[in-house]
């Protein structure tokens, strides 16, 4: 069952991250510090890298503990500054990346670190 929720978990992040480089330049606007459309990719290519590491079963203790890093890193800079508004959309979206980063840090505590 774990091994099949790890695949469950990573295949989103495969996808977010791939969307990253397709739709890179409308999501540039999104991002509240200077590079834009560079840390759409730099987060995109991160996504993906974590899903990869739980496909492989490398480095996945790592990845995962980087990937509850860069959601708290979206809650926020992102999400949590519109939640405070009152904006439902933000608070969802802090809700669920709290969700997802809980999700990585689980999976970090059951990884072994191979190779």
């Amino acid at each position: 069952m774990q091994t099949i929720g790890k695949y469950v978990y990573a295949v989103p992040f495969l996808l977010f991250g791939l969307n990253h480089f397709v739709a890179g330049s409308q999501m540039a606007g999104m991002v509240p510090v200077p590079g834009g459309v560079i840390w759409i990719y730099v987060t995109g290519a991160a996504m993906v890298a974590a899903a990869v590491s739980i496909f492989i079963n490398k480095k996945t203790k790592l990845a995962m503990t980087l990937l509850a890093v860069l959601l708290g890193i979206y809650i926020v800079l992102l999400h949590l500054p519109g939640a405070i508004k009152g904006d439902m959309a933000s608070t969802i979206n802090t809700l669920k990346d709290l969700g997802l980063l809980g999700g990585a840090l689980v999976i970090a505590g059951i990884s072994r670190d191979n190779a």
